[in-house]
């Protein structure tokens, strides 16, 4: 339980997500509003300010401390990703909640923001700043099903700005939001209107709702047009005349909100859809392994570098801290931060240049002290990053393998790239936050690079109580998710390679069914048509030893905004003497990006080495060929059972 400062402006969604922490078990202990400097500034790109002269009685009515502070500063960093700027009014965010925390001890910040990233991104800067924990229970969820729930939780509201088409000032303002639901939901559908207002359609302001002690009246109000538009008109209410009434006490003892958890009840949901697929084997458990993976560099080798493409991407592989003084995980990862900024700097890259990394440890309990040397090495957008265990040489602790991007040609005119991180850091009932220092996804024009995703609860950051199937269901949903937030509609049919890591073989099976069942899903969703010869990417399964938190499940997915449907693929299968060797390539659409995956599936039993090292090449240059696209090879990871002789043999061959 962690103690809240609600920043609220009398709307219903920062009243709601109020709502939502005390489910989850946390405690409003004070309130927070930034007023406007004059009255009913309309400009603030982050606050609403209609219906401020009421605010005061939340207080009254909720009967704790509230702080208010005037804005003083304007929207000058209107950037994607904010950086603290002198006069901007996100700096009067920063001063009232450090007077709050200053005096409240408070912990963490309720905050009501849905889908704006522009506000999510100003309120984790502060609150990154000030050590406090973002609460943003509404985000990204689905809009229609959260107005619905906030009807249904007794949360009552009324319109008091309107600024759409279909709304009208004389007709609407006043309304309950119950009242106005069926229209809000004609409009949303007849001219794609924010049925919960986050286009800035219309505002609303709480007079009642659970947490209340005691409901606010309003006795009078003005309506004011702000902008007589023909088409879409501007209005709010100016409250004039406005009190509280006490609340039978009964009733606010019943109605304080008890309901089941969103991320639990969908949690629930998958249970229920696999509980009779294996119920021996979908129950909780410590889930490590001897594992497949290897990572045997040998001590000290000089870091692997690919040709930096045509399109300006380079990896730098094999970055260790052997070379380090220091014993212990700490002392190799400041080492091998070293060694990468000594390469970056021969290469003329910087960090901020490092869009992905392969972080393999050879001890998961080491994953926390890591993060903390390695978290100061990034900015406020960090790479995205995927983390396993593996058995690295003896004494080496740590290895990265970094895929760096910069553009290597002027911009022509009327162009323009694009080169984003997603990096939500509160906690929600959406997808897991960052559990180090790393972005759920980074875009560099219309590839997506999507970190690691392991089964988290969203709302708690604990690993799910579950056993594989559940774990893996709920993984890959993060991604879906994940992939929607970078691009809109980019689904699991746009990835273009896909790696899951677990820590039990006996898994793999379970792993791809649910896999191809999510594929078929999307495909059924979004209607996609598939040419008999086109197969969607193909998921390569790797056995571990160890995950982060203790995980059966990592999913690692790049994908592509293209027509899917438009790729080229190839599945190639080449007999050999111990055994065959299975062939996938996947080519986007516009013929820029491709995945090659090569597979030798062995009998236990057969170790006859002869022509097999040969053949894989040979497998290789045919696929390549295939292809017929000048595409460029830039990174290719081999991952072998260490503990298999004819693997060995091939290493070394």
């Amino acid at each position: 339980m962690m103690k809240v400062v609600a920043l609220i402006s009398g709307g219903k969604d920062s009243c709601y997500n109020m709502m939502q922490c005390v489910a989850a078990g946390h405690r409003i202990v004070a309130l927070a509003n930034l007023r406007p400097a004059n009255a009913d500034e309309l400009d603030s790109y982050m606050y609403q300010t209609v219906g401020h002269q009421a605010i005061e009685l939340y207080a009254e009515a909720m009967d704790l401390p509230l702080y208010r502070r005037t804005i003083q500063g304007s929207s000058l960093d209107t950037s994607r990703n904010y950086s603290e700027t002198a006069g901007d009014e996100v700096e009067d965010l920063y001063e009232l909640l450090h007077l709050v925390k200053e005096k409240e001890g408070v912990e963490a910040v309720s905050v009501g923001a849905i889908l704006s990233d522009y506000q999510r991104v100003r309120v984790e800067n502060v609150c990154l700043r000030l050590g406090l924990q973002p609460l943003a229970y509404l985000w990204r969820q689905d809009q229609e099903t959260l107005l619905s729930e906030m009807i249904s939780s007794d949360l009552y509201a009324l319109l008091i700005k309107v600024a759409a088409f279909g709304l009208d000032p004389e007709k609407h303002l006043g309304k309950p939001l119950a009242d106005m639901k069926p229209y809000l939901k004609q409009l949303s559908q007849k001219y794609g209107v924010h049925i919960c207002g986050e286009g800035g359609e219309y505002e609303t302001f709480t007079l009642d709702c659970p947490l209340f002690q005691r409901k606010i009246v309003i006795d009078a109000a003005e309506t004011v047009i702000h902008s007589a538009d023909a088409f879409a008109p501007v209005g709010y209410l100016r409250f004039t005349e406005m009190h509280t009434e006490s609340k039978d006490a009964d009733v606010v003892a019943r109605a304080l909100p008890h309901g089941s958890c969103p991320c639990q009840s969908a949690i629930d949901k998958m249970t229920e859809e696999v509980e009779y697929a294996d119920q021996a084997e979908d129950n909780q458990q410590e889930f490590t392994s001897n594992c497949d993976l290897s990572c045997q560099w040998g001590h000290d080798l000089p870091p692997s570098c690919s040709p930096r493409s045509s399109r300006g991407y380079q990896w730098i592989c094999g970055i260790n801290g052997l070379q380090s003084q220091e014993p212990g995980i700490q002392g190799q990862t400041w080492a091998a931060f070293t060694k990468l900024q000594s390469e970056l700097d021969t290469r003329g890259w910087k960090m901020k240049d490092i869009i992905l990394v392969h972080l393999y440890v050879s001890c998961m309990e080491d994953f926390v002290p890591l993060n903390t040397v390695y978290k100061k090495h990034f900015g406020k957008n960090p790479p995205a990053r995927v983390c396993v265990q593996a058995p690295l040489p003896a004494g080496q602790w740590l290895q990265l393998d970094c895929l760096l991007h910069d553009w290597t040609e002027p911009l022509e005119e009327g162009c323009f790239h694009q080169r984003e991180a997603l990096h939500v850091q509160s906690l929600s009932h959406w997808a897991p936050a960052n559990i180090g220092p790393y972005s759920q996804a980074l875009r560099v024009d219309q590839l997506v690079f999507c970190a690691g995703q392991i089964a988290l609860v969203p709302c708690t950051m604990q690993l799910v109580k579950a056993g594989t199937r559940t774990q893996a269901h709920l993984s890959f949903s993060y991604v879906k998710k994940v992939l929607e937030a970078v691009i809109s509609n980019l689904t699991l049919a746009h990835v273009v390679q896909a790696h899951c890591y677990t820590t039990r073989h006996q898994d793999i099976p379970i792993i791809r069914a649910i896999w191809e069942s999510m594929l078929r899903t999307t495909e059924e969703e979004k209607d996609l048509l598939w040419e008999p010869e086109i197969k969607p990417s193909p998921l390569l399964v790797v056995v571990v030893h160890a995950l982060p938190k203790g995980a059966a499940v990592e999913l690692h997915v790049t994908a592509i905004q293209d027509d899917p449907t438009k790729r080229t693929s190839c599945h190639m299968t080449t007999k050999v003497a111990c055994g065959s060797i299975e062939c996938h390539t996947v080519m986007s659409a516009d013929m820029c990006s491709a995945s090659l995956s090569l597979s030798l599936a062995v009998p236990s039993d057969n170790l006859e080495v002869t022509g097999v090292k040969e053949a894989v090449g040979a497998t290789f240059k045919k696929a390549m060929k295939k292809m017929d696209a000048e595409l460029v090879p830039l990174c290719a990871r081999v991952f072998y059972k260490c503990n298999h002789s004819l693997a060995q043999q091939i290493v070394k061959g």
